[in-house]
């Protein structure tokens, strides 16, 4: 997991994220072409994202389904844990 640390020359706190550089996007070929993708936080692709901590939406709508105004899901790759 990142960790912070104190730079001695300028008294700031960093992050050092070492794991952040093994992402398996990273790993992948990059195509001239472009190509068509869907989006995971858009509306209709709550299965694409980890299960909702929390949404604002009418009615009572069963958790992670559509029909949302605000949905909160957790980061797949935190700069930090608590």
């Amino acid at each position: 997991m990142p960790e912070l640390r104190k730079d001695p020359l300028t008294g700031r706190w960093v992050i050092i994220a070492k794991e952040r550089g093994r992402r398996t996007q990273d790993l992948k070929v990059k195509s001239e072409h472009q190509e068509v993708t869907i989006c995971p936080f858009c509306e209709g692709n709550e299965s694409n994202t980890p299960p909702e901590i929390c949404a604002i939406r009418d009615g009572s709508k069963p958790r992670n389904s559509k029909d949302w105004q605000i949905r909160v899901v957790p980061n797949m790759f935190p700069a930090l844990a608590i």
